[in-house]
C-alpha cells in the first residue's frame, strides 16, 4: 500500500508541475493577460454515480460528487454514498437494507489526444448490513480503497457522460463491493 501511495503521489506532483509550465507560458502572453479575480465555481462541477436493477435482487445507488479542478489532468471530489439493496431469494428469504457513507475521489487524466481517459482512486466509507458467524445482524463501517480506469464522452461544454471500472483493493471478505465495480456517470460544471 505504500508503494502505491508513493507511486500516486509521484504521479500528481509531475502532473501538477506540468501544468504550472503550461500556465505559466511565456513572458508576452503573460503582458497580454489581465488578471482575473479567483472564482471557486469555475473550477467547480457536479458529478457522481447513478445505478438502477430491479429483479430478484434490486439496486437502487447514488453517489453524488462535488468536484473541484486543480487543472485540467486533476481533479478531487467529495460525496456522500447511498445504496438501497432488497434481495428475494427462494432459499434465505427476503431482505432488504441501506448501505451509506462518504466516498473521496482523485481522477487524473492522460494527457494530449488521450485526455478523455482517465485514472482513478477513490477511497469509501461505508456502513451497511452484515450477518456475523453467530447470525447476529450488525451494522459494521468499512474503509474500501478503489482503484481503476475510465472513460468521459463530451456531452456539450464542460459536460461529460462517464463510465469507470474499478477494483476492491481491500481484500475484506466483508466488502459489499464485488469485483470488477462498472461506474456510469456523469460531470457537469458550473
Amino acid at each position: 500500500m505504500k508503494k502505491l501511495t508513493v507511486i500516486i503521489v509521484f504521479l500528481l506532483i509531475n502532473l501538477l508541475e506540468a501544468d504550472a509550465q503550461y500556465v505559466r507560458g511565456d513572458s508576452a502572453s503573460r503582458k497580454n493577460q489581465q488578471a482575473q479575480p479567483y472564482n471557486f465555481w469555475s473550477h467547480a462541477s457536479l458529478g457522481g454515480n447513478f445505478g438502477l436493477q430491479f429483479g430478484d435482487y434490486t439496486i437502487i445507488a447514488l453517489s453524488p460528487l462535488l468536484n473541484y479542478h486543480f487543472n485540467s489532468s486533476f481533479v478531487l471530489g467529495i460525496g456522500p454514498i447511498y445504496q438501497y439493496i432488497s434481495v428475494h431469494d427462494p432459499i434465505l428469504g427476503n431482505y432488504s437494507g441501506s448501505i451509506y457513507g462518504g466516498r473521496v475521489a482523485a481522477v487524473c487524466y492522460l494527457p494530449g489526444r488521450l485526455n478523455n481517459i482517465f485514472l482513478m482512486g477513490e477511497y469509501d466509507v461505508v456502513n451497511f448490513p452484515w450477518i456475523d458467524d453467530f447470525g447476529r445482524y450488525i451494522r459494521p463501517t468499512l474503509g474500501i480503497p478503489l482503484l481503476g480506469l475510465g472513460y468521459r464522452q463530451p456531452v456539450g461544454d464542460r459536460s461529460y457522460f462517464t463510465v469507470a471500472g474499478l477494483w476492491d483493493l481491500s481484500g475484506s471478505t466483508m466488502s459489499p463491493y464485488s469485483n470488477p465495480i462498472i461506474l456510469a456517470g456523469f460531470d457537469v460544471g458550473f
